[in-house]
């Protein structure tokens, strides 16, 4: 929840009160912005948004509880920042983001695909022979930009990734599914609904070919374990013995920021 404008006065004074007891960042924790929320909540707590630190701070602290919290959280939020910042990032689109015009992809599979971008009055989308020439528009945002590539290319694989999703099902679990869908997400590499729909993150296509089969082993086996017990990883191994490989491969992996 965004801080309301009737708090602005009272978060300026918190933060000159942590000021006057001397409150310092430390040099790790300085690297990042950060800002301060207030809410009615009864714990406080910390999320990330973009290269952003917030703190959602419990309602009824005192000053000393409100330093001690937001120093606690920063250094919590900063580890796991560090942490992330350390893995390999999974975007391929950041060059057009940085203002190229043209880019060439190639996903795991071999397969390759090419993006071109030109200033126009309105936002066009072209198909090509091996990819995509698209106008854009004065209007489009980077964080438009950013989700609209990515449901290109996951539209484009979207067949393939269905087929592949089939095939591994038929040869592990053979449970029921409604559909499976590929769509670009920041937090999660993939999902299942109640209903039966698996959601792939396109960003797989750029990792290896093991480590996109247990992501689709993981999401199959929540159609019939919801949790991450004991029975769920025992179902998990019994359909894919060597997942516990993939998986630690998986994790020095991450998305990227939109």
């Amino acid at each position: 929840m965004p801080v309301a404008s009737s708090r602005n006065k009272e978060t300026a004074e918190s933060l000159n009160a942590l000021r006057r007891h001397d409150y310092t960042v430390p040099m790790e924790i300085s690297r990042f912005h950060h800002r301060i929320e207030y809410t009615r909540n009864k714990h406080s707590r910390a999320v990330c948004r973009g290269d952003t630190i917030v703190i959602r701070l419990a309602r009824n602290l005192s000053k000393t509880e409100e330093r001690d919290h937001i120093q606690s959280l920063l250094r919590r939020m900063t580890h796991l920042i560090l942490k992330e910042h350390r893995k390999i990032a999974i975007d391929p689109f950041r060059p057009l983001l940085d203002g190229a015009q043209s880019l060439t992809l190639r996903v795991a599979s071999g397969r390759t695909y090419s993006f071109a971008l030109t200033p126009g009055r309105r936002t066009v989308t072209r198909r090509t022979r091996d990819g995509w020439h698209i106008t854009i528009g004065p209007q489009v945002r980077r964080r438009s930009l950013h989700r609209f590539l990515w449901s290109l290319l996951g539209r484009a694989e979207q067949d393939r990734m269905r087929r592949l999703v089939d095939e591994i099902n038929q040869q592990t679990l053979r449970i029921s599914l409604r559909d499976v869908r590929v769509r670009f997400a920041t937090t999660q590499w993939g999902s299942c609904s109640t209903r039966g729909v698996i959601m792939l993150n396109p960003a797989l296509l750029f990792l290896p070919p093991s480590v996109l089969t247990y992501v689709i082993v993981h999401e199959l086996a929540h159609r019939r374990v919801a949790n991450h017990s004991p029975a769920y990883w025992t179902l998990v191994e019994s359909a894919l013995p060597a997942y516990e490989q993939a998986y630690r491969e998986l994790q020095e992996y991450r998305l990227p920021h939109e």
